[in-house]
């Protein structure tokens, strides 16, 4: 089975995080610890996807009595495309749909390319639309999963 627009475990452990981060409101400063503990990831791993997120002018470090991560702008400046980017690399735009092997471009397109290149801005363009602060506000499936586990257990 084909999964379009399957992210990686980085991706999704961004998106939960910067979720939690975003939930706390404006200018929250919280551990990598605590996020790791409330979401069940592993703190080294958290750490190198915040190295990855600080970079990328997502978060902001904050080092002292008061250390920890801040949201480095409001959470409805962040999208999904600009994590996505920040944890995974840029988005390749220009391998060709019928031959990964080569370069497809306008001046040498294949039958697909016209297609092909539609779909991936659109894609794009769906990305950036969705902001973080949207995300941590709509119920996410790891709250949802969090409920149902409670319901079996309770």
């Amino acid at each position: 089975m084909i999964r379009l627009l399957d992210f990686g475990a980085k991706t999704e452990y961004a998106i939960r995080s910067l979720a939690r981060l975003a939930q706390r409101g404006d200018g929250a400063i919280v551990t990598v610890k605590d996020l790791a503990a409330e979401t069940g990831i592993s703190v080294h791993f958290l750490y190198n996807i915040f190295d990855a997120l600080t970079r990328a002018g997502i978060v902001r470090p904050h080092r002292g009595t008061q250390r920890g991560f801040s949201l480095a702008r409001p959470a409805e400046e962040i999208s999904f495309y600009d994590i996505l980017v920040a944890v995974e690399g840029p988005i390749e735009k220009y391998h060709c749909l019928l031959d990964h092997r080569v370069v497809c471009s306008a001046e040498t397109p294949c039958a697909a390319h016209h297609l092909w290149q539609n779909l991936r801005d659109r894609a794009e363009q769906a990305l950036r639309s969705v902001s973080l602060a949207k995300i941590a506000k709509q119920n996410p499936p790891w709250e949802r999963l969090k409920e149902t586990l409670l319901v079996e257990q309770g």
